[in-house]
């Protein structure tokens, strides 16, 4: 976007209108990195380094959010506009939250006194975050890094609000009733099969989701690996044992067939373009695509080696739009942590008696602001880990995810197993195992309509 355009808004906006952008735009670049963000200009930074300012259709609803519609004329457009493009694209999973946004509403709709009352009843949260001057969206932030709140749980927020203003309580049930149908509806329409991790040992799909996507093209696909070893240009160390990782996945999709693509060390902008450019590729005659990213990470993202996060959404969205996909399997293998807490395990004695050395793994993580993750059909995204904790990497042998993968996928050729069930085999082979005095379970997030099996017919 014009850089003059941007600070003409910015030396429009106050510090209250700021602070409120920067909350409907935690979802966008991360709670950690918008704690440097000062005013407007620092925020239309850091959007920008995340490719989100475009064409600026989300600064103008931005901007329409929090009424500063004087200001939509600087962008080249109106009101009416903003709001006609909002109707029109209703809960398409992009733009602003409709989450946020109600937080925001009733920022605007709280009185002091009410907000007063609301720190005292919230007993769960550290006085010294919610003093005096901490306003209605400080006081809901600090509740979301205490897993009180979230878009799947009001509860608290909804009791709390109970005891101060009906009306506010309303906007709240009224946001869960239209989430719950948004939910159910994108379900039936998509005709998704979700499970997480802890489900995906049980579940059996439906028998109208028995049949199996065709694989039997040559070559059946492209098989692009981003993997990023070197992290000199931040802060973050690099990730020795990554490289074994890519090269075990590279023979292990050859020997499929699939075309492979390798890229090391690539910057969060260099990862956006990548997926962009494979996305607009032909994949008319090939029958499935598959992506690995080998990086660090944090909740809902990988990082690339400028320190910059990379949500993962970013990363699949654009193969949600290839026409030349549609129906056809897109995979994805994501190793990276998905935040800072370590699983609980109990100590298993093993029948050898022989501990194993623990001191050469390391962890792919660092702490980023909650980013779902949604999905169109045809998905698989593998993860290391589930969402909020590390996963581990041995730093001469691999990643314990990608190589229990690579060795199930073998197996899997052998006996021919659906993904599914050799996902949930990955699972076995990575909770049993006892890291750092911690424990790692991966999580398979799916949107299959069929069984998908690799072979090497």
């Amino acid at each position: 976007m014009d850089v003059r355009t941007l600070h003409e808004i910015d030396e429009e906006l106050v510090k209250s209108e700021v602070a409120a952008l920067k909350f409907l735009c935690t979802d966008f670049v991360g709670r950690k990195r918008l704690e440097t963000v000062k005013d407007a200009k620092d925020l239309f930074q850091r959007l920008d380094e995340q490719d989100s300012l475009g064409e600026g259709h989300l600064l103008a609803e931005l901007l329409y959010t929090i009424g500063r519609y004087d200001l939509l004329v600087s962008l080249g457009t109106s009101k009416a506009e903003v709001r006609k493009r909002l109707q029109d694209r209703r809960d398409s999973g992009s733009g602003v939250s409709s989450y946020r946004k109600m937080l925001y509403e009733l920022s605007e709709a709280i009185t002091n006194e009410n907000l007063h009352a609301m720190k005292f009843l919230l007993n769960g949260l550290p006085r010294a975050k919610i003093g005096e001057s901490a306003t209605f969206l400080d006081v809901v932030a600090e509740m979301e890094k205490m897993q009180l709140l979230c878009e799947d749980n009001l509860d608290e927020l909804q009791n709390v609000l109970e005891n101060c203003d009906k009306q506010l309580t309303s906007k709240v049930e009224d946001f869960k009733k239209r989430h719950s149908t948004r939910k159910q509806t994108d379900s039936c329409e998509s005709n998704m099969v979700i499970t997480d991790a802890e489900e995906s040992s049980t579940i059996d799909l439906p028998e109208k989701l028995t049949d199996v996507y065709p694989l039997t093209r040559r070559p059946r696909g492209w098989c692009l690996i981003i993997n990023n070893y070197n992290f000199k240009k931040c802060k973050l160390p690099n990730r020795p044992g990554t490289n074994r990782d890519a090269e075990d996945l590279s023979e292990l999709f050859s020997k499929m067939y699939f075309v492979l693509e390798v890229k090391t060390d690539l910057c969060s902008s260099e990862m956006r373009a990548l997926v962009q450019e494979f996305a607009a590729k032909d994949h008319s005659q090939m029958d499935a695509f598959i992506c690995c990213v080998l990086s660090h990470g944090g909740k809902g993202t990988v990082f690339g080696t400028d320190g910059i996060e990379v949500s993962i959404r970013d990363l699949t969205l654009p193969f949600a739009r290839c026409p030349t996909l549609l129906g056809k399997p897109k995979v994805f293998f994501i190793q990276a942590c998905q935040g800072d807490l370590y699983q609980r395990g109990m100590y298993i004695q093993e029948d050898s008696g022989v501990n194993r050395c623990e001191d050469t793994y390391e962890a792919d993580a660092r702490s980023v602001a909650l980013s779902s993750i949604p999905i169109e059909a045809d998905f698989l995204i593998g993860m290391a880990t589930v969402e909020q904790y590390k996963s581990f990497r041995h730093v001469s042998n691999g990643s314990i995810f990608i190589q229990a993968l690579c060795k199930q996928l073998n197996l899997g050729l052998q006996s021919k197993d659906d993904i599914l069930s050799i996902m949930t085999k990955v699972n076995r082979d990575v909770s049993t195992q006892m890291l750092l005095g911690h424990k790692q379970m991966p999580e398979p997030r799916y949107t299959l309509t069929k069984k998908l099996v690799f072979t090497l017919d």
